[in-house]
């Protein structure tokens, strides 16, 4: 059971998040629209992008030096940097008290690993893409998790 206290509940995906927040116990979630995050035209590879390649040792063959990447892997693992710098930030600000995590376990590997700072402050984590959830489900499917 949680104490009383400010809860965020993080929902992401490799491509989109969104913060929604329980400022106490049984109160109503809010979703505050500076705390929604998508993945900017920036962050997107270009389609000409490619891994810095290398000949074979032998043979004229060249392969991509990419560590078994792809650029759709960088640029979400990227994303997910951001989402986790803003969470961490909040927390150094003492915006929230618990944390909760829903996200598809690619991604929620990663966020755990870069909210290693806020790990005593998550209170439960899902691995589970809930992003496209309905607004009712969703809150709904949230509260459980902290039940």
């Amino acid at each position: 059971m949680l104490t009383n206290g400010s809860t965020w509940f993080l929902v992401a995906d490799g491509r989109r998040a969104r913060v929604l927040i329980e400022e106490r116990r049984g109160a109503n979630l809010e979703a505050p629209a500076d705390l929604a995050m998508e993945i900017s035209e920036d962050e997107l590879y270009d389609a000409q992008d490619r891994p810095p390649r290398s000949f074979d040792r032998v043979g004229a063959g060249r392969h991509a030096m990419d560590k078994g990447r792809s650029l759709h892997e960088q640029e979400e693992t990227n994303f997910l940097n951001r989402v986790a710098e803003r969470i961490v930030d909040a927390d150094k600000q003492r915006r929230f008290d618990h944390l909760v995590i829903a996200a598809p376990p690619r991604a929620l590997g990663i966020l755990r690993e870069k909210l290693a700072a806020v790990q005593s402050r998550i209170r439960a984590e899902t691995p589970k893409d809930l992003l496209d959830e309905p607004e009712p489900k969703l809150r709904e499917r949230l509260q459980e998790l902290l039940r």
